[in-house]
């Protein structure tokens, strides 16, 4: 059973009926056997889902050069709008940043996003959040030849310039457990990874899946730090916060890929060149 508390309300999926009428876009003809007023009712009767997606990360989410989605990320949103009974051909995949992801999923510019979302009590009390599906630590992403050079933190000298993402975990992460150095923030990780490229930078601050793919794609010029430091990161599905009939579904969902396998099997094609273990089952589920 689901719980139906912060559901769609009926007035609102009347609305959102007419609406797509009046734009001239008509029901699709799909299986729909969810109950009627609920989140998933709604979205299995549009036209089209609307799912946050950030590029440039290798192994998680890329276009390639049909312009299609893959990674792991990307593949794991597909699985969730495939158990909605909606064909991922009806995916209407919207580019996100960390910055605007949260502000997008407010404003109904998309459904959910699968994009490396950390879940933090702060973020528990504005967004219902499905997962885990994955449990990582922070990382440190260093010009290969200067590895050695942040082996600990009180090696990290004083000044050193650190790349962190706008919107992420990496500003108060960086400024808790070093200090001594200068954050630069941008809004991609691949803008930190042009600057580490250009000396600009001297590292760049994430977790370890989201770096471990540039790593691979240049090993001769990247490497990640030895360092260790911070607390983990648990990721989550992010998801507005009067749809939690949704996240509790994509919970179950996302219970029986680990049970069957799917999430080992996404995470080995995409990120088994990373040398990161794949995700385990968690302990629990968000509560939504």
């Amino acid at each position: 059973m689901f719980r139906t508390s912060k559901t769609l309300m009926p007035a609102a999926v009347a609305a959102m009926v007419l609406l797509t009428a009046a734009c001239g876009e008509h029901a699709p003809d799909r299986p729909n056997n969810f109950p009627a007023g609920s989140t998933m009712s709604a979205l299995a009767s549009a036209p089209k889902i609307k799912v946050g997606a950030s590029p440039n990360q290798p192994g998680l989410a890329e276009l390639n050069l049909q312009h299609d989605w893959e990674g792991f990320n990307t593949d794991l949103a597909v699985l969730l709008v495939e158990s909605l009974g909606i064909d991922r051909d009806d995916i209407e995949w919207v580019h996100t940043t960390a910055a605007n992801r949260i502000p997008f999923l407010k404003q109904g510019k998309i459904d959910f996003f699968a994009t490396a979302l950390a879940i933090t009590p702060e973020r528990e009390k504005t967004l219902a959040i499905a997962g885990p599906y994955l449990e990582t630590a922070p990382s440190l992403m260093v010009r290969k030849d200067d590895a050695m050079r942040f082996e600990t933190l009180h090696d990290i000298p004083e000044g050193a310039k650190v790349c962190v993402l706008q919107g992420s975990q990496g500003q108060p992460r960086v400024s808790e457990f070093i200090p001594q150095a200068e954050i630069s923030e941008f809004n991609t990780l691949t803008n930190c990874v042009r600057a580490l490229e250009q000396g600009t930078v001297d590292a760049i601050d994430s977790t370890a899946p989201l770096l471990a793919g540039f790593v691979a794609d240049k090993p001769d010029s990247f490497a990640l730090a030895p360092v260790t430091y911070g607390t983990g990161e648990r990721w989550g599905i992010g998801i507005a916060d009067d749809r939690s009939d949704l996240c509790e579904f994509f919970n179950q969902r996302l219970a029986q890929a680990f049970d069957d396998g799917t999430i080992r099997e996404l995470w080995n094609r995409h990120m088994g060149d990373s040398g990161l273990e794949a995700p385990t089952v968690p302990d629990e589920m968000a509560s939504c």
